[in-house]
């Protein structure tokens, strides 16, 4: 058969017409929230995704607080700082665009559905590395990039947390004819649970994000 990129970003940044629309309704609408939805696996990640070095310089507190918040009752999965690994070449991401261009006060990018079988394991391997440490380095700031998550994400492969191996792995997955059940609920119930259980972790989200903008609306950039 034949062999195609797992994306096909185009020469330069909006090189496309699909991120030329994307640039405009976003710059038209100038959202205080913007959140983008993938699948594939199991994750809720933040700016920025470009290296492990830098921190979101806005409302990063605030951010870390939603997606922690969200994590126990709707995913148990990792949440943090996205990054990729030093050295690895990856394209730039909606998530940083976004949230630096745009001024957007709160960015976010959710992947929800993993297949149950990686379901299970990426569940338990992220409750170990939390109890191993990973949640004092999240607190103090480190990304998801960081080593010691490293081996989590060489075995599930993430659109925002890169690792020359996770990448890797994860081409290699989508070359499998299994590709369909990895990013998609592949029954009735389970698609229903998923709508379910995201669109309620998104309310809450906006919930959230609406009352620390009535708090303090400095927030929002000029």
């Amino acid at each position: 058969g034949m062999n195609f990129a797992d994306a096909t970003p185009g020469p330069r940044p909006f090189s496309e017409p699909e991120t030329r629309i994307f640039k405009q309704l976003v710059t038209e609408f100038k959202p205080t929230t913007f959140l983008t939805v993938h699948s594939g696996t199991r994750g809720m990640y933040m700016p920025w995704a470009y290296d492990t070095s830098h921190l979101a310089d806005r409302n990063q507190p605030a951010m870390m607080e939603i997606l922690k918040t969200l994590d126990e009752k709707h995913c148990k999965c990792p949440f943090g700082a996205a990054g990729k690994e030093v050295g690895y070449s990856c394209p730039g991401t909606c998530l940083d665009w976004v949230y630096d261009q745009m001024k957007t006060p709160f960015s976010f990018a959710f992947e929800i559905y993993v297949s149950p079988d990686e379901d299970e394991d990426l569940t338990n391997r992220w409750k170990q590395k939390v109890q191993g440490g990973g949640s004092s380095l999240l607190e103090g700031g480190s990304h998801l990039a960081h080593s010691h998550f490293s081996d989590l994400f060489q075995r599930h492969g993430s659109d925002f947390v890169h690792t020359s191996k996770s990448a890797a792995k994860q081409s290699s997955r989508q070359k499998d004819d299994a590709c369909f059940f990895q990013f998609n609920p592949d029954t009735k119930e389970r698609y229903e649970a998923t709508i379910k259980n995201w669109a309620s972790a998104y309310l809450e989200m906006a919930h959230q994000i609406n009352q620390k903008l009535k708090l303090n609306s400095t927030m929002i950039a000029a």
